[in-house]
Parts: C-alpha cells; sequence; structure tokens
C-alpha cells in the first residue's frame, strides 16, 4: 500500500505535529507500507528539517518537498505545485496532518476530486474552547469553512481522526455526519530506555546551573504560548516553591508568542526564589528529550490539546505528570500515572502540592504505571496496527465503489 502523509511544514518550529508524521511514517514502513512525506518548505529550511528527521529517511521513508500554498493558490488565481497533485495521484490513501492552511485544503480538495481515499487528523484544531477563545478567529474560522470549501472536505473523507472520544467531546464539528476514528498519537517503545550522556548533562548544565541543586524537578515541554497555560504554572509554582524549598520548575520551550513570553518572563522574575525557575528556548527538538529522564515531575497545564506528543513523550519516560482535564488523557489519573487537574491556577497549585508532598518510592511507582499505560496503548506500533486497519478498509471501500 503506498501511503502519502501531507503537512504544511516539517520544522522543529512547528511543534507536535512533524513528530507525529515522522513517528508514524517509521512504524507504518517498518509493517510493509511504502510510506511517503509530502511538506511545503520554507526557504532556507531543507538542512534543518533533514537533520531533525534523519531517522525517517533512514527507514526509507521518502521525505519529498514542495513549494508554500497561500490563498491565491488555492483560489486558482496562481498555480499550484505540480509536485503535490502527483504525489496524490500516486498514493493509495492520503492522510492529511492538520485542515487549516491552504496547503492541507489544497491537498484535501486534490483527493476528493479524484475519489482518492483521504484522512485528516484533526491534531486538536476543531477544540471548541480554543477557537472561540477570540470572536475575531472564530469569525474568520466560521467564514473559511462556509466560503473555502471544508465542509465537503470534511463529510467525504474517510476518516476525520480525533485522538480520543474525549478530545472528539470537546470539539466543534464543522458539518453533521462525519466519518470519526479515535487513533491516539504515539512514540517508538523504545524512548525512554537510553542511558543520558554526559554531552546531554553538560548542555543543561551549561543553561541551568542549579539544576543539580534542585531535589525534586519539574519539566515544561512544549510550545510557549497561551493555549499551553504557562502562565498559571508559573503562578502556581510561585505560591508553593517556599513550601518544598528543593523544587525547581524547567521550562524548556519554543517559543511561539512573544508578547505572551514576556508576560511569563515577568511571573517567572516575581518568584520568591527565583534560583529555581529556568526559562530557555534552547532546549528543543528530539536532541532534547534526556530532559524528561533528569526531571522526576512533567507538567502540562493546557487551556486546549489535540493528543499531546510531549505528554505521551513523558509516559513512554516514565515520568509522573500533572495535567489539566483539557489534555484529554483522564488514564493518567486513572491508572494512577499522575494528577488531572482542572486549568486553574489554583487548582494545578493543588496539583503540585500532592505531587511534591510524596515520597521518592510513591513517585516512582507512579512513574512505573505511566510506562505501563504508555506499553499498553501508545507505541507507534500499537498505533500503525490502527491506522493501517483504518487504511485497508477505506481502499477496499473505495475499490467496491
Amino acid at each position: 500500500m503506498k501511503i502519502l502523509l501531507v503537512i504544511d511544514g516539517m520544522h522543529p518550529r512547528d511543534g507536535g505535529p512533524p513528530a507525529v508524521v515522522a513517528g508514524s511514517a517509521i512504524a507504518l514502513k517498518r509493517h510493509g507500507a511504502e510510506v511517503t512525506v509530502l511538506t511545503t518548505l520554507l526557504p532556507d529550511d531543507e538542512a534543518d528539517v533533514r537533520t531533525t528527521w534523519g531517522a525517517m529517511t533512514d527507514h526509507g521513508v521518502a521525505l519529498q518537498f514542495c513549494a508554500p500554498i497561500g490563498l491565491t493558490q488555492l483560489l486558482g488565481l496562481a498555480p499550484i505545485d505540480a509536485a503535490m497533485a502527483t504525489a496524490v495521484d500516486q498514493a493509495d490513501v492520503v492522510h492529511i496532518h492538520g485542515f487549516w492552511t491552504p496547503a492541507l485544503l489544497a491537498v484535501a480538495k486534490m483527493a476528493r476530486r479524484t475519489g482518492k481515499p483521504y484522512f485528516i487528523s484533526t491534531h486538536g484544531l476543531l477544540d471548541q474552547r480554543a477557537m472561540t477563545s477570540s470572536r475575531p478567529k472564530w469569525i474568520k474560522k466560521r467564514l473559511a469553512v462556509a466560503l473555502l470549501g471544508f465542509r465537503p472536505v470534511f463529510r467525504d473523507a474517510s476518516g476525520v481522526i480525533f485522538g480520543s472520544e474525549t478530545e472528539d467531546k470537546e470539539s466543534w464539528d464543522p458539518v453533521a455526519g462525519m466519518r470519526k476514528l479515535y487513533i491516539p498519537n504515539g512514540v517508538e517503545a523504545s524512548v525512554g530506555r537510553k542511558a543520558i550522556s554526559d554531552k546531554a548533562r553538560e548542555r543543561l548544565r551549561a543553561i541551568a546551573p542549579q539544576f543539580d541543586t534542585w531535589q525534586r524537578s519539574l519539566l515544561f515541554y512544549s510550545r510557549i504560548h497561551p493555549e499551553k497555560g504557562l502562565d498559571m504554572l508559573v503562578r502556581a509554582f510561585n505560591a508553593v516553591c517556599l513550601d518544598f524549598p528543593g523544587a525547581g520548575l524547567l521550562i524548556a520551550g519554543i517559543m511561539k508568542d512573544e508578547a505572551y513570553g514576556a508576560h511569563v518572563n515577568t511571573l517567572v522574575a516575581q518568584c520568591p526564589a527565583p534560583e529555581r525557575i529556568v526559562l530557555t528556548t534552547s532546549l528543543t527538538g528530539p536532541e532534547s528529550h534526556f530532559l524528561y529522564s533528569l526531571c522526576d515531575i512533567f507538567v502540562l497545564p493546557s487551556h486546549a490539546e489535540g493528543f499531546s506528543v510531549a505528554l505521551t513523550e513523558a509516559l513512554a519516560h516514565g515520568r509522573p505528570s500533572l495535567i489539566t482535564r483539557y489534555c484529554h488523557l483522564p488514564l493518567v489519573e486513572s491508572e494512577g500515572a499522575g494528577v488531572v487537574a482542572d486549568p486553574t491556577p489554583e487548582a494545578i497549585e493543588k496539583g503540585l502540592r500532592s505531587l511534591l508532598a510524596l515520597s521518592d518510592e510513591e513517585l516512582a511507582a507512579m512513574g512505573t504505571n505511566a510506562r505501563a499505560l504508555f506499553d499498553k496503548r501508545y507505541t507507534w506500533d500499537r498505533v500503525a496496527e490502527q491506522l493501517l486497519g483504518a487504511y485497508s478498509a477505506a481502499a477496499v471501500d473505495h475499490v467496491r465503489h
């Protein structure tokens, strides 16, 4: 089976979706599929993309680039890179990661027009709370759905993929009758099993020399963006830090909103023990995953999530987690792998207190439960089996009709 995975940008700055594409591509290839990743490419990004996802091409996944697409191309006022149409035509199944950008909508329309089976992974982009948090953005998206042809694209997709039923319940349906599938993201089973190199430790020491003095370390490893709730975490840590003098907070983030980042930095400066918070944008991407192993507790206080790659990686590393209910993974709490809180500073503070008060043995038991949950549900091989089942069913249905 020839599978085409499509994404609008594979640069590490684009956050979790590129990691999802790369991980699923490798696992699908391992299961015998012929896999091509098609991505738009900005000038000067190719070296970073090839270096970051070298493991993907090493496994035999084809990486194909096409020119960025804007509204003029989508509306037929300028030509679309021919490589995109060729890639869609040669595939048996097309899997589109995201949908709001002109490039991804163009691919979906190509697949629909030619009768090609296609799937759309939502990646949290239909989250009701995130979409309605800004009235202008909400109006803009409703107009885009109405005017740019999103409704038939969603209606005729072979599957619209959510990470969980919980995520679906918090999401907006752009059209009635969508064929919904619940397939999580994954992480390689080997993640969390490697020893930490001296070079990695030195990288962290150069940025956060005080880290070695912390007895309990908290890790935020995600985008610095209002959706991620980092301001609530810093407020909560500021409230508890004097009661837990051995605790420290490492914020390793991808800066996606400069104004919000400045706000968070102001809160960091207000900490009663400022030497116990470090905020850095220099520890990102796959080469910084060692941070999970060095830290004791992972924290993701999001207002909105799809299916978090960072949280899945934390489970793989056997780390207890403090998350909000909008991370859509209640199993973290029910399986004894952490705490699920409401997305408020007060609730996050309560969660921090409960985790920081645990003994080393109790935290270790939570970590064991986290890894067990990961092994049971979220390895890429398990996810690939679900994807291939969906792809095969759609291909058979396509032939039948």
